[in-house]
């Protein structure tokens, strides 16, 4: 239960949290990026949304 509730919370705080499959599956969804791009993105700037997101698109991956 902690679980959802932690994702949940990151979702809220816009975190990407590559250890709880719900966040993951949908941070997926909504940039529609593989596993492995998001895992990078995060390896290389942290699990803040906006830093990811923006990471995201100067690699020419996402375009919104």
């Amino acid at each position: 239960m902690s679980e959802n509730i932690n994702q949940t919370d990151a979702i809220t705080r816009k975190m990407v949290n590559m250890n709880i499959s719900e966040d993951v599956s949908y941070w997926l969804a909504k940039w529609q990026i593989t596993r492995e791009q998001l895992q990078n993105a995060v390896d290389r700037v942290g699990g803040k949304e906006a830093r990811v997101s923006d990471y995201l698109r100067a690699k020419g991956i996402i375009r919104f």
